[in-house]
């Protein structure tokens, strides 16, 4: 029987989510708060309405109408949308698979979100079929959930892509909105089971962007020998007009930028 799930997107020809070319599926939920979070309208578990002004033509089709759903539903132009819908593993795999053609030189599927691992049975049932094609998959994750959520996957992952933000608990709760405690405990498990792992850690103006804070992580991640790759990402607004379509405020402001000089020294001090 096929597992149910709740996605709020599937992108692609990816360059970004893992090796090679790969289709990334984006699942809805996530335990954690980033102020700089890319993907806002992934949050909520639930599907999240969301209002374009600049495509409204003022025609008040949904004049009246309180379900979001349907809103989106009578909107001739696509002023208001939902982000996020049901579906089974057996629909998104067959979404996934159609772009198997593009997976050569080591590409494959990747799960993301939000927190993939906030649906594991979902992710496990989707991983299963798509890996049993000889394709690879990968898995992006926050690290914040309960360990047994990455027992269920391991067996059908080939590779996790593991976000390590920062080694300052206090720090952390402040800019994510939950300790890192959890995260650091399902790392060191994580990497005990010899799974390929490529760290990533987003580089944030005045959380992060320290090349001593930097150096702490580097000298942490130096004892985990399987540790495959370390992945600095430079912050970025590209993300920030979902805020506006879903009614949130963007909360980051120029501080949170980084030089492309002090950036290109911080990738420098993991190439090292």
């Amino acid at each position: 029987m096929a597992v149910v799930g709740n996605i709020f997107n599937v992108q692609r020809c990816s360059l970004h989510d893992g090796p090679g070319i790969r289709t990334t599926a984006f699942l809805k939920g996530c335990p954690l708060r980033c102020i700089w979070c890319q993907n806002p309208e992934g949050i909520s578990p639930d599907p999240t309405p969301a209002f374009d002004e600049k495509k409204c033509i003022g025609c008040k089709s949904c004049s009246g109408i309180t379900d979001p759903a349907k809103a989106a539903e009578v909107c001739p132009t696509g002023a208001r949308s939902l982000f996020g819908r049901a579906c089974s593993s057996d629909e998104l795999v067959k979404e996934l698979v159609a772009d198997a053609d593009f997976y050569a030189d080591g590409g494959g599927v990747t799960f993301s979100g939000g927190e993939a691992l906030l649906q594991p049975d979902f992710v496990a049932e989707c991983a299963s079929a798509v890996k049993s094609m000889g394709i690879s998959v990968a898995v992006d994750t926050c690290g914040c959930v309960p360990y047994k959520a990455f027992e269920k996957v391991i067996p059908c992952t080939d590779i996790f892509l593991y976000d390590i933000k920062s080694l300052n608990d206090e720090k952390h709760r402040l800019f994510t909105g939950r300790s890192n405690k959890t995260i650091i405990e399902n790392f060191e498990k994580l990497v005990k089971t010899g799974k390929r792992i490529w760290v990533r850690i987003p580089v944030v103006g005045g959380f992060n962007a320290d090349p001593d804070e930097m150096l702490g992580i580097k000298n942490y991640l130096e004892n985990f020998g399987s540790v495959e790759k370390i992945e600095p990402l430079r912050y970025h607004e590209l993300g920030s007009y979902k805020y506006r379509l879903i009614g949130r405020p963007y909360l980051p402001d120029d501080s949170a930028k980084v030089s492309k000089e002090l950036f290109e020294q911080i990738k420098q001090l993991f190439e090292k």
